[in-house]
């Protein structure tokens, strides 16, 4: 199933009581897709509500536009629930309960990967697209909604976050394109956007990154570099786990570098983040432990595992995975 942007403009249209749904941990093209496709569902006199069941990072906590909410019972009579950047029910642990008061089940992605245990009513998945914000976009547009500022601001930080700033090889002419839309509305500012995301780290934070970044191991002659951050690291530097978000770009900007392990440790689950330079392909490797995404950006989730176990049963992986060339 890939239904046409105009035929899901059409559905939600004929909707109202609509749950959008990001991914754990949710990123700048989660949130902000979820935000502008809510402003401009909201624009056209729809409830519609952005569900979440954890804190928003401080430097994307300027997209939730009053649309994020944690109370499944916001909404009286719940027509559609929606997953966007994502599309199995892992990828929104802790509102499954919220996800099934949905009447009808959609979902707007751009991961290759699609999950078999739920049956979508709708779904546009598009590899290709650089960002689930692309797609959302495209049906705010055939929606017939217009692209406010709010909503520019929204879809902008979902491209440039999963483009690195139009840096990765994801980007394309058609996220140039729509970028060019964005810069036409008033009052839009892409500087300010990129220094909302980009450059309010606090002092802690830096200092977490140089500490990740000192202890460092190196597998495959140099060429997978593997970090960690626990949760003793997180106490010693007065860190949240939020803020270590732009640790693993940095581990990839080492010289030989093809492909770099970020080890999340929580105190549930331990959470590794993959990235690829090159040719790694690091959605295959996470896919061997239930996760996914991108080939050159996934991440997967070990339960019932320390970190050390979960270092033991990834790392070997990755470096199989470095050496396929």
């Amino acid at each position: 199933m890939n239904d046409t942007i105009k035929s899901i403009a059409t559905i939600m249209k004929d909707l109202d009581g609509i749950l959008l749904f990001p991914h754990v941990n949710m990123d700048g093209d989660a949130l902000g897709s979820c935000t502008a496709l809510c402003l401009a569902l909201r624009s056209l006199g729809k409830k519609a509500y952005v569900m979440i069941n954890e804190p928003v990072p401080k430097n994307l906590d300027f997209l939730e536009c009053g649309c994020t909410t944690s109370d499944d019972s916001v909404l009286d009579d719940v027509q559609l629930s929606l997953m966007i950047d994502c599309n199995g029910l892992n990828r929104i642990s802790g509102r499954e309960a919220a996800w099934e008061r949905g009447r009808l089940k959609g979902c707007i992605d751009h991961h290759a990967t699609k999950a078999k245990e739920i049956r979508y009513d709708f779904a546009r998945i598009e590899p290709k697209s650089a960002a689930a914000g692309e797609i959302v976009y495209n049906v705010i547009r055939a929606m017939g909604a217009d692209i406010t500022l709010d909503i520019a601001n929204c879809i902008f930080a979902a491209i440039t976050t999963d483009t690195g700033n139009f840096q990765h090889s994801n980007t394309t002419s058609r996220s140039h394109e729509i970028a060019g839309h964005l810069y036409k509305i008033e009052g839009f500012n892409s500087k300010v956007i990129s220094a909302l995301i980009y450059d309010r780290r606090s002092k802690e934070a830096m200092r977490l990154e140089g500490e990740v970044i000192a202890d460092l191991d190196f597998y495959a002659d140099g060429r997978l570099a593997v970090g960690r951050v626990t949760q003793k690291l997180l106490k010693e530097t007065g860190c949240t786990m939020d803020e270590s978000e732009g640790i693993i770009q940095k581990m990839m900007s080492i010289e030989r570098v093809e492909g770099a392990c970020l080890f999340k440790e929580t105190e549930t689950n331990v959470r590794a983040s993959l990235r690829g330079r090159t040719y790694a392909n690091m959605a295959k490797a996470a896919a061997e432990f239930g996760g996914g995404g991108h080939t050159l950006a996934a991440g997967c989730t070990f339960q019932d595992m320390d970190l050390s176990e979960a270092e033991k049963t990834l790392i070997p992986v990755l470096i199989r995975t470095i050496e396929e060339k």
